[in-house]
Formats: structure tokens, sequence, C-alpha cells
């Protein structure tokens, strides 16, 4: 029997290995694409991909882990048990089973939410040629939101100012102004880049390559830091009356939440993998949404990315900080703790077991 908190892992290069191991076990044919940096203490990094089922399948479950670097921890370990616990043995006949591991291998490794050149992929899938989104609230609040330091006074100072804001505009106009992310300041919190990076360009070559024989797609992206502690809420990026919404809740009922409208942990945010999805796989049925579970209270979560934010315009990894801070931003996306670990691959489980209802 799979101990499922043995499928977690403490490091990028430990989770690797385990998922390259179970994916070879449970019979799947592996790829790998090679990223330019490499991790802490000089090892490859890569985003691999193990597919179970026919090439030309005309129906396909994926799951993508890493899209938030850091967030890999939890999607790895998602991602392994599934293969462990033989998930892929329930796949109708002549489906297939995608997985994507480590999507933003540079974050996951190094353990931030954003990659190699600050960017949060989440916020990439952008058309760049066009005019950026505009995120007044993050120009009012830049400097604030982006600590000159971590001195107990500066930040208590920011915190006020944070929720003062909050006070006057609502919580939710708060929680986009921070995360709903912003394109005008390369080295600031929530950047979502100026042009396609490393991992969308990768993640798109993977999407025509396994996606495009299928007709019938269900794609779940594996998220953590937003809600309660071991939840797991299924966030969709399509409007409540569109198809891809209606296929979404004849898979999922209710538990469905859009964040174009009302409920969801998540603000309505540009650039999203579902969103390229939507997109790039257009006349399909698709049904694609982020699945997030939560670990901390979200004052905690945002403390940590802007903590991360600052360590890293202030010398990274040579930082004298650069451990605490590490720990903390990893403590806001992973419960190193058994009871969460079962408890969110109980969830991701049964969100994917309905999943399969898509193939049919």
């Amino acid at each position: 029997m799979t101990k499922i908190p043995a499928c977690f892992s403490e490091t990028y290069a430990e989770a690797r290995a385990k998922f390259l191991s179970a994916a070879k076990a449970a019979g799947a044919t592996l790829e790998t694409h090679e990223h330019p940096a490499k991790g802490p203490g000089g090892e490859t990094l890569a985003t691999d991909v193990a597919r179970i089922g026919p090439a030309d399948a005309k129906s396909v479950i994926a799951l993508g882990a890493g899209t938030h670097g850091v967030e890999g921890y939890c999607g790895s370990g998602l991602q392994i048990a599934l293969l462990e616990t033989g998930f892929a043995d329930r796949l109708p006949e002549g489906s297939a089973l995608v997985l994507i591991h480590a999507i933003n291998p540079f974050g996951f490794a190094w353990s931030r939410r954003v990659n190699e050149d600050n960017v949060d992929l989440n916020r990439n899938f952008i058309d760049h040629d066009a005019p950026y989104p505009e995120n007044p609230g993050y120009e009012e609040l830049k400097d604030v939101i982006n600590l000159p330091d971590l001195e107990p006074g500066t930040i208590k100072q920011a915190q006020e100012k944070l929720l003062a804001y909050a006070e006057k505009n609502g919580f939710p106009a708060l929680q986009y102004a921070m995360s709903a992310g912003q394109y005008a300041h390369p080295g600031g919190v929530q950047f979502g880049g100026n042009g396609p990076t490393w991992s969308h360009l990768t993640l798109k070559d993977i999407v025509r390559k396994h996606f495009a024989p299928a007709e019938r797609i269900v794609f779940i992206d594996l998220h953590t830091g937003l809600g309660p502690r071991g939840h797991g809420e299924i966030i969709s990026t399509a409007a409540p009356d569109s198809p891809t919404y209606k296929r979404m809740t004849d898979l999922w009922g209710n538990e469905v939440l859009s964040t174009k409208a009302e409920g969801s942990v998540s603000s309505n945010v540009a650039g999203s993998i579902t969103d390229f999805l939507a997109e790039e796989l257009d006349g399909k049925a698709l049904a694609a949404c982020g699945l997030e579970f939560g670990t901390l209270p979200i004052t905690e979560v945002s403390f940590a990315l802007q903590a991360d934010n600052w360590l890293w315009q202030n010398g990274g990894a040579e930082n004298p900080r650069a451990q605490e801070v590490g720990a903390i931003i990893r403590g806001a996306f992973y419960i190193d703790e058994d009871d969460w670990k079962e408890e969110v691959f109980k969830r991701a489980e049964e969100v994917a077991v309905k999943g399969l209802k898509g193939l049919e």
C-alpha cells in the first residue's frame, strides 16, 4: 500500500527522481525539456512529461505541477501519489493520462513562486504585442507591496497601509491589487513579464504535441496558497455562462467557482494557463481548471511573496537571510505535515476521478 506522505519530497532533485521512477514503473513514456539554468546544487532543471496511453488518444486527462515553482512541492507529490496508487488503471479504454512535472523548474528548485526572470508564469500567457492590463491598485501600493527591507518597523508600516487600503476599498480590491499581476515593474512582486518565458514556450510545445489529436481534454493545474488549510477549490477562469464552464460543472458540479464571479479564493487574473489552453485548444471539448489547496492565512502568504521578492532583488541565494526567507516562502506554499499531505491527496484524487467523466 502506498504511503502518501512518502510521495512528497524535500528538494526539487528528489522530487524529479521520484517522479521519473514512478512514471517508469507505471509504464509511461517520458520526455524531458531541459532548462538552461541549474539548480542550487548544480543539478539539471527540466520540465518532464509522462504519458500513459495512446499517442493519438481522442481523450486526454492532464495534471500540471509547479506552474508556480515552489508550489511544485505539493503538485509533484500528488502526481507521484496518483501514479503509485494506480490512477492510470482507471482511464477509459483508448484515452491517455499526461503529467507535466515542474512547469517552472527554476522556481521549484530555488523555492520561488516566480521563474528565473522574476515572472509569474500564470500571468505570462497574454498577448505581449497588445496593451497590457492596468492595475491601478498596484501602482498606488507599489512602494509598500515591494518592501525596501525586512526590518520590523518597515513591515509594520507596510501592513498598516495595506490594511487602510482594504478598509477603504474592500478586501477583494486589495487582493486584486496584490495578486492580479502587473507588467510595468520587472523587479516587483507579481510581474507578468514583457514577453513569453522559457516555461511559457515549453508548455506551448507540450500542449501542441500531446493535445493536438485529442477531441476531449481535462486539464487540472495544481496550486497552493489560497483558501483554508488543506481545502482544494476548483477554480475556473471561464465565465459562468460559457460552454467551458458548463462542461466543468458537468464534471464537478457546484464545486467549480469562477474568477469572473463572486466566491472564488482567486482574483480574476490575466495571462493564466487555463486561459491559454482555452485559446490554444479552441474547438475542442476542454475542461481546464486550477485546483488550489489552502496552506496558511492569506496575510502570511502575501508577506512570504514580499519577503521573497526583497531577497531576490538583494542578492538572492547569496544574501545572508536567504535560508530564513526561503523557509518562509516554502512554508507558505507547502505544509510539510502528514495530515495535510493525506488531505490534499484525497481531494486531488477525488477531483481527478470525477474528471475522467470528461473523457467519455
